[in-house]
């Protein structure tokens, strides 16, 4: 004998979920900005520097001489002059001395003695050379005051955006049991 059965079938349910993200937007403005640099305080002093020219030796060379160097010269020429007449002296008076030799040292020395030299020195033309120049700078003076930069900063607030998400359910599929009896 057959018995009756029981069949149950079943249908699962089937959510369906449907999903929408939150957006959230963050935008930071730039800050007003202002800077200003004031220039400096510059302040440079500078004196003349010293420039001494001399040109005595050039003056000396074409013979316009002062009063002092003129006596100098005379002087040390003169001593000079001096000197070579002591040798010569001496000279003619050893010769004389020694006139048992031969030759006639009086008629050779009044000879000698009768000319008259000189010389003549017309100086020269100022050269380069002779002038003496001499430059001494002097410091300068340079005083710097720094100014501090002026700065204006005005900050902005960030624009802040939210968008809120959600969530959609619904059934998809619905629950359903069957029961039947199968014979």
């Amino acid at each position: 004998m057959e018995m009756p059965r029981l069949q149950v079938e079943t249908t699962p349910a089937r959510l369906g979920i449907m999903t929408h993200n939150a957006r959230q937007t963050i935008r930071q403005p730039d800050a007003e900005l202002s800077i200003q640099q004031p220039k400096a305080r510059l302040l440079i002093e500078q004196r003349p520097g010293k420039l001494t020219i001399d040109q005595t030796r050039a003056w000396q060379n074409i013979d316009l001489k002062s009063i002092f160097v003129r006596s100098d010269e005379m002087v040390s020429d003169a001593r000079q002059l001096w000197l070579e007449g002591i040798a010569r002296a001496a000279q003619e008076g050893d010769e004389l001395m020694r006139i048992e030799h031969k030759g006639n040292p009086i008629a050779t020395q009044a000879e000698e003695n009768s000319r008259y030299q000189f010389e003549l020195d017309p100086g020269g033309l100022p050269a380069y050379d002779l002038v003496d120049i001499h430059y001494a700078p002097s410091e300068a003076e340079i005083n710097v005051e720094p100014q501090k930069p002026v700065i204006e900063a005005q900050p902005r607030k960030p624009e802040l955006g939210y968008q809120r998400g959600n969530v959609d359910l619904h059934m998809e599929q619905y629950p359903d049991v069957k029961i039947d009896w199968k014979v």
